[in-house]
């Protein structure tokens, strides 16, 4: 299959690992070039790729098949029209937009465009959660009851030298909540209602640092997630399974998914089921099962997904539609906050 001729706007922390990802991956991507308004092309190896200081000329000249918008939150709406207007697929990191309103914009272009979308959430591109997802699917843990996932970490002081990251939009619910709540949804279903609570005491910033949610799912399921960047714990997604080398391994489970006939831990995937078949009950002994799955960068498994999506016109896993609701569900937790009540989040 004919590797994608990719462009990647944006070469900050997050676009960076993009251009790493196309280069480690010439089989399914080609980098023909990279548009950054103020990052030093001298600081990356770009393999001959050209560099552009203007996302427009980049677009225009290098003419790429596909791109990768990694760009602040502000500008992926526009990033996306100017996609939508040249016909070419791209890839948006989350969240898809900065407003619900620029989603429904978004939503509309991609669909009257007919170009191909991806959002961003790389973990679902996760071995553990492809395998936690198929065992879901095959009815292992029976009717899904219920699902706690906590994401607490201290995230280093000079972390927030950069301003953006002390005002409303630059706390945990955008920046790392998005990531849990995605997965919610991803294996657990659609979201009914939400039910939010936030503090910013350990900081004192305009912005939260620690949130916590629950969540009513459309097929009866009860959540819960607590979300900080103001808290020292191994309990995190990235901690669990490697796939951040930022965050040091611990090797714990951050999710718990409770069913009728058993539960799963996650990203350390551990089975809980009845010893003897069929007698479940308090009273009844119970054992874990360890499963192990081979590891892959979920980076490059989203980059040969992107490309089978245009290539071979594979369903997007999550496509901007999908990103679209993700978001929604997400700024409902700040919504119910505010207002003291749940909130039923919007839908596209």
């Amino acid at each position: 299959m004919k590797p994608l001729r990719i462009a990647v706007l944006g070469a900050g922390l997050i676009g960076k690992r993009h251009i790493q990802t196309i280069l480690a991956a010439p089989h399914a991507g080609e980098l023909v070039a990279v548009a950054d308004p103020v990052a030093n092309a001298h600081d990356f190896d770009l393999d001959g790729a050209a560099w552009f200081a203007d996302e427009k000329e980049m677009l225009d000249r290098a003419k790429p098949e596909a791109v990768i918008i990694a760009t602040p939150n502000a500008l992926h709406a526009g990033h996306g029209k100017l996609a939508c207007e040249r016909g070419i697929h791209f890839l948006v990191e989350k969240p898809v937009t900065a407003t619900l309103a620029e989603a429904a914009t978004l939503v509309r272009q991609v669909a009257d465009s007919g170009v191909k979308t991806l959002v961003g959430h790389h973990r679902r591109y996760l071995a553990a959660i492809q395998e936690a997802k198929r065992r879901l699917a095959s009815g292992a843990l029976g009717d899904l009851v219920a699902a706690s996932v906590v994401w607490a970490t201290r995230k280093p002081d000079r972390y927030f030298d950069t301003a953006w990251r002390i005002q409303p939009g630059g706390g945990p619910i955008l920046i790392n909540a998005i990531h849990e709540i995605d997965m919610l949804r991803h294996l657990c279903g659609e979201i009914r209602s939400i039910g939010g609570v936030t503090s910013n005491a350990r900081r004192g910033f305009a912005v939260e640092d620690s949130a916590a949610a629950t969540f009513a799912f459309e097929n009866g399921c009860l959540g819960t997630l607590i979300c900080t960047d103001a808290g020292f714990s191994p309990w995190t997604i990235e901690q669990g399974t490697k796939e951040n080398p930022n965050f040091a391994f611990t090797g714990q489970s951050a999710y718990r998914l409770v069913g009728t006939q058993g539960s799963l831990e996650l990203p350390v995937l551990r089975h809980w089921s009845a010893k003897n078949p069929g007698e479940v009950g308090w009273d009844r002994p119970i054992i874990a099962t360890d499963i192990n799955v081979p590891w892959h960068d979920p980076y490059v498994a989203q980059l040969e997904h992107f490309q089978r999506l245009v290539r071979k016109n594979e369903a997007a896993l999550v496509s901007v539609l999908d990103g679209a609701n993700t978001l929604a569900a997400t700024l409902a937790v700040a919504e119910s906050a505010a207002k003291g009540r749940p909130c039923a989040p919007k839908t596209f």
